[in-house]
């Protein structure tokens, strides 16, 4: 494993979910997964240290606001993946403690430089 600490991916869309949390598991890195708001505060409740955070906002409401302040409050560093661009995400975003806004589709190379990045941080 590259850290003990889990990445946590975030996501309503159970095939997205799966198909990230596989890729950066075949990458060596520790993944923890929810796709609703009460598994992603059991996860931010849980004993697993979640490193960084990938939150998909797609599907959920304005509550999912309230999960990235938690992240923020725990000093977890996270990026927030939208399906489109726009000032007031990215304002929202950044106002929530998120470290920046990745727009759908993934560049792979881009996210794990990000990932990385974050997880030295953590160090």
């Amino acid at each position: 494993m590259k850290t003990n600490a889990a990445i946590l991916l975030v996501n309503r869309n159970q095939r997205n979910l799966e198909l990230l949390a596989e890729f950066l598991g075949k990458g060596g890195y520790a993944i923890s997964t929810a796709s609703s708001l009460e598994e992603f505060d059991q996860a931010l409740a849980g004993e697993k240290d979640v490193g960084v955070a990938l939150v998909d906002i797609t599907g959920f409401d304005q509550d999912i606001w309230e999960r990235c302040e938690q992240l923020r409050s725990k000093k977890r560093p996270f990026l927030v993946i939208s399906p489109r661009q726009s000032v007031a995400l990215q304002q929202a975003s950044l106002s929530h403690g998120a470290r920046g806004v990745m727009i759908k589709p993934l560049g792979v190379k881009e996210l794990i430089g990000i990932i990385e990045g974050m997880l030295e941080e953590q160090e």
